[in-house]
C-alpha cells in the first residue's frame, strides 16, 4: 500500500511563501480538505462582503441595502458550499455534514460580523463619523477575507504543510497590514475606542468559528448515533464491502463532541470473539451482528460514563467501530467455513473514512479498543496517522497481549483471515506472518512514529501503550482464546490450564516492546487480577492494588505529561470487594484487607467447591450428603466457597484440581513430513509440514505426553485460596 506524507524538506523549503518542490500529493490530500478549503474560500468572501456592507451602512444608514448585500452574500456562499458538495461526492467522499450548510454557515457569519461591527463602531457618533469607520470596517474586511482564506489555503495544502507553517506567514502579513492601516486611520483623528487588537482578536475568533463550522460537523448529533451505511465503497483506492460475519448489515456508531473538547478525536474499535476455523467459527465465540445493544451509550460506567469528570474523554467526538467480523477488525477474506465472513478490514475502514470526512483535523486522536478491538487498535492506529498529519496521537490496546501459538500464526493467521496485504510494511515491519508479534507492531509504529517532524508532524512524537491484568481470565478472554489455541475447543471451559503460560508470554511481549521502542514512547500497564478489559470499568478511576497508579492518571500521563512509564504489579492477586465490616465495598484482595467483613473476590477464577457436600432443596436442604438420595425432592452438591469458613459442618474449601502442563521450552521441531522430529527454526525446514512444537503448554499426564523428557510434564494450581495466584 503506498503511503503519502509530506516531506520535512518540503516545508524547509518555503522561500517567502512558496514551495520551491511541492510532492504531487500536494495540491489534493484528501477530497474532504478540498472541499473545506473551497468552502473557507466562500466564507472569506462572504465576511469581507458583509463588513463592506456595513461600512457603507455608516455613512448611508441604509438597512435596506446593508441587508441587501449580505443576503445575496449568503446565497453566494451557499451556491459555492453545494458545489463544494458535489465535486466531493463525485470523488466518493461525503463532505455535506463536514461543515453547516450555506444558511447556517451565512446565520453564522452574519452574527460575527455583527459582533466586530459593534466594536469598531464603539465610540462613533453616526453617521458623522460613517466615513472613518467605514475605513476601519473595511480594513476588518479585508483581514477576516485574509484570515479565513489562509485557513482554507492551508488545506488546500495539507499534504504539504500540515503543521500551517506557509498559513502563519500569510496570516503574519494579514494581522500586519491591519494593525498598520487599522491604526493610521485612528491616529488621523478617527474617535473608535476599540483597539486594533481587540478588533483582531475578534476577527481571529470569527476565523476560528469558520474552521470549526467547516470541519467538525456541527450538525451531528452529540448522542450516540447508530449508523448503517451502504456497504460497497472504495477508500484508499481499494475497493470494499462492509458485512458482518454472517452476512448481516453492517453499522458502526458516532457522536460529536462538545465545548473545548469538539476538536479532539477518540477511535475505539470493539471487542467480541474471534474464530479461525471450522470448528471455531461453528461455536459461539464471537459476535456475529451488529445491533442496538451494542451502542456504546449502553456502557454507563468506567470510560462508558460521559456525566463523570474524571473522564478526560466525555466531551470528545467519537466514533464506534462495532465488531461482527471474528477477525480482530483485520480480516479480508470472503465467505468460507460455509458460511462465515472476515471482513474486519473493510469495515474498520469504512467507519475510518466516516470519521476522515467529519472530523477533518483533530487537534488530538486517542485510538483505543478492548479485546478483539485491542488489535484493531494497534493495527489500525498506526494507519491513521496518514489520515491526521499533524495530530498528537496515543494508541492503546486493552486485553490484547497477542499471545498465540505458532500453529495459529502458520496454518490460521493467513488462511483465515487474509490479512497479510494490510501489514503497514512501510514502518519496516516485517511481512513474515508466521514469525510476527504484537510487540513488532507495537515496535515497527513506536519508531516509525517516534520523532515529531519525522514521518508525523504533531507536536510531539506519538505514544503506544497497552494494558491488561496479570492473569486475564473467564470465558471470551484473552487466557480462554489461548487455551483454545493449545488445547483445543472441547478445553474451553477451563481457561486456567493456560494462565502461567499465557502470563509469561504477555509480559515478555511487553517487554519486548519496551526495548524495542528506541524513542522511550511505549509503556504498558499490567494491573492486578484477572478481570477482562477495563474500558467499561470504574476501576479505571480508583484501582490502586497491586501497588498501581489508577489507570486514568496513567492515559493523563501518556496523554500529557513529558515522563510516562509502565505499571506492573507487584502483588498481582484476584481482586473483590470488602463485605460487612469497617471497609463495606471497598476494593480488596485479601480478607485481611477487610476488618469485620470478608474479601468477595469478583474476577475470574476456576470453581472452589467444599469438600462436604450438602442437600439443596427438598426436605433435607442443607444437610450433608453424599448421594442424592438423602436429598427428597432435592440434590446433593457441594457449595461453591471462597475460604473454609464457607464451608458447613468443617468442610474446607477446595481449590481446582491440579494439573500438568508440558514446558514451553521444549525443542521446536517439525511436525510431519520427511523431517519430521527434526529440530528446526522456521517452515522452509520441514518440507510438507510445519515448524511447531504441537505438545508445548498443552495439558498432560505423564511427561509421555510431552516430549519424553523427565521433568517434561510440570504441575500447576495457580488459583489459590484468599485471591492469590501463583505459578510455577
Amino acid at each position: 500500500m503506498l503511503m503519502m506524507r509530506p516531506l520535512a524538506a518540503a516545508i524547509g523549503a518555503v522561500v517567502g511563501l512558496a514551495l520551491t518542490a511541492a510532492p504531487a500529493f500536494a495540491g489534493s490530500f484528501y477530497p474532504t480538505q478540498d472541499c473545506v478549503a473551497a468552502k473557507l474560500k466562500a466564507a472569506s468572501k462572504k465576511c469581507q462582503t458583509d463588513l463592506k456592507a456595513w461600512a457603507k451602512w455608516d455613512s448611508t444608514q441604509d438597512n435596506n441595502a446593508r441587508d441587501m448585500a449580505i443576503a445575496a452574500a449568503t446565497s453566494k456562499m451557499s451556491s459555492a458550499f453545494t458545489k463544494a458538495d458535489t465535486k466531493a461526492a463525485g470523488k466518493n467522499v461525503d463532505c455535506s455534514q463536514t461543515s453547516l450548510t450555506g444558511s447556517e454557515m451565512g446565520t453564522a457569519i452574519d452574527s460575527a460580523v455583527s459582533g466586530i461591527v459593534t466594536a469598531i463602531n464603539t465610540g462613533l457618533s453616526l453617521p458623522t463619523d460613517g466615513t472613518c469607520g467605514g475605513k476601519l470596517l473595511k480594513t476588518a474586511g479585508g483581514a477576516c477575507q485574509g484570515l479565513v482564506k489562509d485557513a482554507g489555503q492551508f488545506f488546500k495544502t495539507f499534504g504539504v504543510d500540515p503543521t500551517g507553517t506557509i498559513r502563519d506567514q500569510k496570516d503574519g502579513q494579514v494581522t500586519t497590514k491591519f494593525t498598520s492601516k487599522y491604526n493610521a486611520t485612528v491616529t488621523g483623528g478617527c474617535p473608535a475606542t476599540t483597539s486594533a487588537a481587540a478588533a483582531l482578536t475578534q476577527i481571529e475568533t470569527a476565523r476560528d468559528d469558520a474552521v470549526s463550522n467547516t470541519t467538525t460537523s456541527p450538525d451531528l448529533s452529540t448522542a450516540w448515533t447508530m449508523v448503517t451505511p451502504s456497504p460497497n465503497f472504495t477508500y484508499g483506492g481499494e475497493p470494499l464491502s462492509a458485512v458482518c460475519s454472517h452476512g448481516t448489515p453492517y453499522s458502526f456508531f458516532y457522536k460529536r463532541g462538545s465545548g473545548a473538547d469538539v476538536n479532539k478525536l477518540l477511535v475505539y474499535y470493539q471487542g467480541g470473539g474471534a474464530c479461525w476455523d471450522s470448528i471455531t467459527c461453528s461455536a459461539p465465540v464471537y459476535d456475529p451482528d451488529v445491533t442496538a445493544g451494542d451502542n456504546p451509550a449502553n456502557t454507563t460506567t468506567g470510560f462508558g460514563d460521559l456525566t463523570n469528570g474524571a473522564n478526560p474523554f466525555r466531551n470528545w467526538s467519537a466514533v464506534f467501530i462495532a465488531y461482527c467480523s471474528a477477525d480482530i477488525h483485520w480480516g479480508h477474506n470472503g465467505a468460507n467455513y460455509d458460511t462465515v465472513t472476515h471482513h474486519g478490514w473493510d469495515n474498520a475502514r469504512l467507519v475510518e473514512k466516516f470519521a476522515r470526512e467529519h472530523f477533518v483535523n483533530p487537534t488530538e486522536v486517542f485510538v483505543t479498543g478492548s479485546s478483539a478491538g485491542a488489535y484493531g487498535a494497534i493495527l489500525h492506529g498506526i494507519y491513521l496517522h496518514e489520515d491526521y498529519l499533524a495530530s498528537t496521537f496515543n494508541v492503546v490496546g486493552d486485553a490484547g497481549s497477542g499471545v498465540v501459538t505458532q500453529i495459529f500464526l502458520s496454518q490460521n493467521f493467513q488462511n483465515a483471515w487474509q490479512v497479510q496485504n494490510h501489514m503497514p510494511t512501510y514502518t519496516g515491519l516485517s511481512n513474515d506472518l508466521s514469525t510476527l508479534t504484537i510487540a513488532d507492531l507495537y515496535i515497527a509504529g513506536a519508531n516509525y512514529y517516534g520523532v515529531a517532524g519525522t514521518h508525523h508532524f504533531a507536536p510531539r512524537a506519538s505514544r503506544f501503550g497497552q494494558y491488561s491484568t496479570a492473569y486475564d481470565g473467564g470465558g471470551g478472554s484473552q487466557t480462554f482464546f489461548y487455551n483454545v489455541m493449545v488445547n483445543g475447543i472441547l478445553d474451553n471451559g477451563s481457561f486456567w490450564h493456560s494462565s502461567c503460560e499465557w502470563n509469561r508470554e504477555a509480559l515478555q511481549h511487553a517487554a519486548d516492546a519496551e526495548s524495542g521502542a528506541t524513542n522511550g514512547n511505549y509503556e504498558s500497564y499490567f494491573g492486578p487480577g484477572s478481570r477482562h478489559t477495563i474500558w467499561g470499568s470504574n476501576r479505571v478511576y480508583t484501582e490502586v492494588h497491586g501497588p498501581v497508579q489508577p489507570f486514568v492518571d496513567w492515559l493523563d500521563d501518556m496523554r500529557t505529561s513529558p515522563t510516562w512509564s509502565s505499571v506492573a504489579c507487584t502483588d498481582c492477586s484476584l481482586l473483590g470487594s470488602c463485605n460487612g465490616g469497617s471497609n463495606d465495598t471497598f476494593s480488596c484482595q485479601h480478607d485481611s484487607e477487610c476488618p469485620g467483613g470478608v474479601c468477595n473476590l469478583v474476577d475470574a477464577k476456576p470453581p472452589f467447591t467444599c469438600s462436604i457436600k450438602t442437600c439443596n432443596g427438598g426436605s433435607n436442604a442443607g444437610a450433608a450428603c453424599t448421594t442424592a438420595s438423602e436429598c427428597p425432592s432435592g440434590t446433593c452438591a457441594a457449595a461453591s466457597c471462597q475460604r473454609n469458613a464457607d464451608c458447613p459442618f468443617g468442610g474446607m474449601c477446595q481449590v481446582e484440581a491440579s494439573f500438568g502442563v508440558c514446558k514451553h521450552t521444549i525443542p521446536i521441531k517439525c511436525a510431519g513430513g520427511p523431517n519430521s522430529g527434526t529440530v528446526c527454526t522456521t517452515d522452509s525446514e520441514c518440507p510438507s509440514s510445519t515448524c511447531s512444537n504441537t505438545n508445548a503448554n498443552k495439558v498432560c499426564t505423564t511427561d509421555a505426553d510431552c516430549d519424553g523428557t523427565a521433568g517434561s510434564c510440570v504441575t500447576e494450581q495457580p488459583f489459590q485460596l484468599d485471591g492469590v495466584v501463583s505459578c510455577p
